[in-house]
């Protein structure tokens, strides 16, 4: 790992952080049902038997909306467990409701009853504290996402309020990226 760019994506973070942070709840909330809207009519969404999405936090992207949907249009919803140091698992969701809060803050499911083989998802949605036009992101730093996508051969979309696009990150070789970008604008494929 490239220390000059690490040090380079944390202090990029923390004013993201802060800018997003800023985002008013309106803004989010808005934006969140908007992307609801332009999901539920997308090919990838519609066609999609098994989907793998994270629990949106409070100024992220609110998925629920998104997963209270696929559930019950009789979807499978995979959505990630923390398992160690940067590794994270698929785990089938029944209900909302299965969801708790992890040492982070993260919701979760407290147990991994069914681990979703990612061979088996067809679309997943990822979050990012910011994205570039040709489908870079920046994450939390964990290298979580990073690490799980290479697993399978779904579609990656990312999920980000239009707010948090930037021209440019800094990237490394294992930085993954995504094939299409949602906003509250609309579905781009990059």
């Amino acid at each position: 790992m490239n220390a000059e760019i690490k040090e380079q994506k944390k202090i990029l973070r923390q004013g993201l952080m802060a800018h997003r942070k800023s985002l008013t709840k309106n803004y989010r909330e808005e934006a969140s049902e908007q992307m609801l809207s332009h999901i539920v009519k997308s090919r990838e969404y519609l066609l999609a038997g098994t989907i793998f999405i994270y629990v949106g936090q409070e100024d992220e992207v609110n998925t629920l909306l998104i997963i209270e949907d696929a559930l019950a249009k009789g979807k499978r919803v995979a959505v990630p467990k923390i398992i160690g140091p940067g590794l994270m698992e698929a785990c089938e969701l029944e209900a909302t409701e299965d969801l708790y809060p992890n040492r982070f803050g993260i919701l979760e499911p407290k147990e991994c009853l069914y681990r979703v083989d990612p061979m088996s998802i067809d679309v997943a949605y990822i979050p990012c504290l910011a994205y570039t036009k040709d489908g870079h992101r920046l994450g939390h730093g964990g290298g979580y996402y990073d690490r799980f996508l290479p697993r399978g051969k779904f579609n990656r979309t990312l999920l980000a309020f239009s707010e948090m696009e930037v021209e440019t990150l800094p990237l490394e070789d294992f930085d993954e990226k995504v094939q299409m970008i949602l906003t509250e604008h609309g579905l781009e494929r990059v």
